[in-house]
């Protein structure tokens, strides 16, 4: 199954970006995500897609955080304080974890009873 061309662009653009990023040429870049370098250039140019164990390999070799790619909202959490924060989630406990709310719903300005119940319980994709 193929991409949608939206969704095509989006990980060419991250998958170019990361690569300069590491200053990898392509042909470099190719052989450390153990490819083709034709295969390397059709996927920057948006011309051909990988399957989805393609897309979590290079996804995890080349750093690209998965959940900004599928999960767009016109932020970039890629090594931010967002992905800090995500870490340190699961090592708060319940006391901790009102108290991050608590902040968060004073800084965002949000009400925390308007958000639909299913985003209570999870990390909700939005930033404010």
């Amino acid at each position: 199954m193929s991409l949608l061309i939206k969704d095509a662009r989006v990980f060419s653009a991250a998958l170019k970006r990361a690569r300069k990023e590491r200053k990898l040429t392509q042909a470099e870049c190719a052989e450390l995500l153990g490819h083709s370098v034709s295969f390397q250039k059709d996927l920057e140019r948006c011309r051909c897609s990988t399957s989805i164990e393609g897309f979590f390999h290079i996804c995890r070799t080349l750093g690209i955080s998965a959940n900004d790619l599928i999960f767009q909202d016109g932020h970039d959490r890629t090594g931010s304080a967002y992905q800090t924060l995500l870490r340190l989630l699961p090592l708060c406990d319940d006391r901790t974890l009102a108290a991050l709310a608590a902040a968060a719903s004073v800084l965002t300005g949000t009400d925390p009873e308007s958000l639909p119940a299913e985003a209570s319980e999870e990390i909700p994709d939005r930033q404010a």
